[in-house]
């Protein structure tokens, strides 16, 4: 009975331990939540033609719907990468200019 205690110790421990190791994908969860406050509907989804302006004009499989979107976790994964390659602070919401247009605008 105390091996299963001592187990769930250990995995909260382990969990814990992860969360803090990948940062990049703690923040893009992050955007993603802040994304769906703000938007209803991915905001790179166009409506009329339902085309994705991530994937340069291609038809959107996911009808504008970004929860699991494997484009718009690259996409905020590239951000993340550039933003954290160019020493600027990471911004703590998705309608910060630094996340919509790229760091090379500042």
């Amino acid at each position: 009975m105390e091996s299963g205690v001592q187990e769930d110790v250990l995995g909260k421990a382990l969990s814990r331990e992860e969360k803090q190791k990948d940062p990049k994908k703690r923040w893009v969860q992050k955007m993603i939540r802040s994304a769906k406050l703000h938007h209803k509907i991915c905001p790179y989804f166009d409506r009329k033609k339902k085309l994705c302006f991530l994937k340069l004009g291609e038809k959107c499989p996911y009808e504008g719907k970004f929860d699991n979107c494997p484009v718009f976790v690259q996409f905020l994964e590239k951000r993340y990468d550039e933003i954290t390659a160019a020493g600027k602070p990471l911004p703590a919401d998705f309608e910060d200019p630094l996340v919509q247009f790229g760091v090379e605008m500042f």
